[in-house]
């Protein structure tokens, strides 16, 4: 078994502007026990480890009892981080059941340095750590050191064999309050890693012209506020390799966001990389929900009238003009306004 280099870490990412921001204009979803703060989750406790699934691939927490999934939704595994963020998952519905196959996002601690012995299906919760063991550890295997994290698996891709877009893994918020999730911070699987390198039967290793990469989209009041990317990898030289930051501010506010795998690898049968990748540390702004509700915050009537309007958005960003904002929080002649 071999143990992978370094990685040039991609450049190809999402060409926004990341905002000066501190710590503390934030509120982040850790994964981490230590700061959970909500009531029995999906198996009755009140940690996120208990959410981990052992093993990886089949286990009944992501599978159901039968290991094809349930057929109620009330049934499906989820989690919230309440009294926190209130990001929320469920798994999504496709083939007439809720199953991790069919997308979603599983809490997870495991990591491993070897892509080979840990770089199949089988393993399909596994981050590959570049400082870990060869061995598969669950600990120390999310961002900054931490132990816990999510893995994403789902795709739409119009092939017939992945998700519609409808079904798209999403973080939403639970308690409807429509929020600034500014970014995250996202690493490859080593089932993911292992294919772009090696292949597999399923697919071709990945060439200098081939990329993945993920596209998330936020949406409010069932409109789509706009699109973010990220390339896992970008030809075999530039892949993902460490935990790296993944900005998503400019989405804007936001009540829900969908997460695709888009690539250039195709089988005959549609995307044929695996549609993973980890992410942690999601970090929501603070200044986008005052006091945890949604008091203070006024629709907007349209207003015709020449009286001179002071606008800015949340990013500080100025605009003369009250009739082409898009959807989403101002500050309006100084006073915070909801244009819907």
């Amino acid at each position: 078994m071999k143990k992978i280099l370094l990685f040039l870490a991609v450049a190809a990412q999402a060409t926004c502007l990341s905002a000066q921001s501190t710590d503390d204009e934030f509120l982040i979803l850790t994964f981490e026990d230590a700061d959970y703060k909500g009531d029995e989750n999906f198996v009755g406790e009140c940690n996120w480890s208990s959410l981990i699934s052992d093993p990886q691939y089949g286990g009944e927490l992501l599978y159901g009892p039968e290991g094809w999934g349930v057929m109620e939704i009330e049934k499906a595994y989820w989690w919230c981080d309440e009294n926190n963020t209130w990001l929320f998952n469920r798994l999504s519905e496709g083939y007439g059941s809720w199953c991790y196959w069919s997308g979603g996002h599983a809490i997870s601690n495991y990591g491993s340095a070897d892509i080979e012995q840990f770089g199949g299906f089988e393993s399909q919760l596994t981050v590959y750590n570049g400082n870990a063991d060869m061995d598969l550890t669950t600990s120390g295997n999310g961002h900054n050191g931490s132990d816990n994290f999510a893995v994403q698996f789902g795709y739409s891709d119009n092939s017939g064999f992945g998700l519609s877009e409808e079904s798209l893994p999403f973080l939403e918020f639970k308690d409807g309050v429509a929020r600034v999730i500014d970014h995250m911070y996202v690493t490859n699987t080593t089932y993911a890693l292992n294919c772009y390198l090696n292949g597999n039967s399923l697919t071709a290793n990945i060439g200098e012209d081939d990329w993945v990469k993920i596209v998330a989209k936020g949406y409010l009041n069932g409109e789509v506020t706009g699109t973010a990317e990220f390339y896992l990898c970008d030809g075999p030289e530039n892949i993902v390799t460490d935990w790296t930051k993944f900005d998503l501010y400019d989405l804007g506010l936001v009540e829900k966001v969908t997460f695709n795998i888009k690539g250039s690898s195709d089988n005959g049968y549609g995307f044929s990389q695996p549609a993973y990748f980890a992410y942690d540390d999601v970090a929501v702004r603070k200044d986008a929900n005052a006091d945890d509700n949604t008091s203070g915050v006024e629709n907007i009537a349209t207003d015709n009238s020449d009286a001179t309007t002071t606008i800015y958005d949340l990013y500080g960003r100025s605009y003369s003009d009250r009739s082409n904002l898009r959807p989403g929080l101002y500050i309006i002649n100084g006073k915070k306004q909801l244009v819907k």
